[in-house]
């Protein structure tokens, strides 16, 4: 039961990241109109002011793609079940990114799903093991312990 309720929020987190990413990428994501916004923004704590005014800023067109593409990215390795710690470690690290620039839409409950992903750890991975037992078996090369037989 566990391991199912652990793939529906897996699935669940990995589409709406993918949705997510790919709505910004598609429809003109610029970061340059929330700098300024954070920069003022009373809540958010004043290193992450900082960082928005001396970092992103400065490098906004990066940002313009790396966001989108960091949320597709952690999206599709949820979905597919690959590198799902990693990927959740990144989409915790998105969401806290997004609260502290004080954008509470469903950013909370994303972090949520992401830190009960991160507290699976073992369950996690033994999934990616199984993945990564499985293409090396039929591509023949390499070994990697069964995880069922250590």
């Amino acid at each position: 039961m566990k391991k199912v309720i652990l793939l529906l929020i897996r699935l669940g987190s990995g589409i709406l990241m993918f949705m997510q990413g790919y709505e910004k990428l598609t429809g003109g994501f610029a970061i340059d109109g929330l700098v300024p916004v954070v920069i003022q923004n009373q809540d958010s704590p004043e290193w992450y002011k900082w960082f928005f005014e001396h970092l992103v800023a400065s490098f906004i067109p990066a940002f313009n793609w790396l966001v989108p593409l960091g949320e597709i990215a952690i999206g599709l390795a949820l979905i597919f079940g690959v590198m799902t710690y990693t990927a959740s470690f990144f989409g915790a690290f998105m969401m806290l990114n997004y609260i502290l620039a004080d954008m509470i839409f469903s950013y909370p409950t994303q972090l949520f799903f992401f830190i009960i992903i991160l507290m699976n750890k073992q369950t996690i991975q033994q999934l990616d093991l199984r993945l990564l037992y499985r293409l090396r078996k039929r591509r023949g090369n390499g070994h990697v312990a069964h995880p069922d037989r250590g």
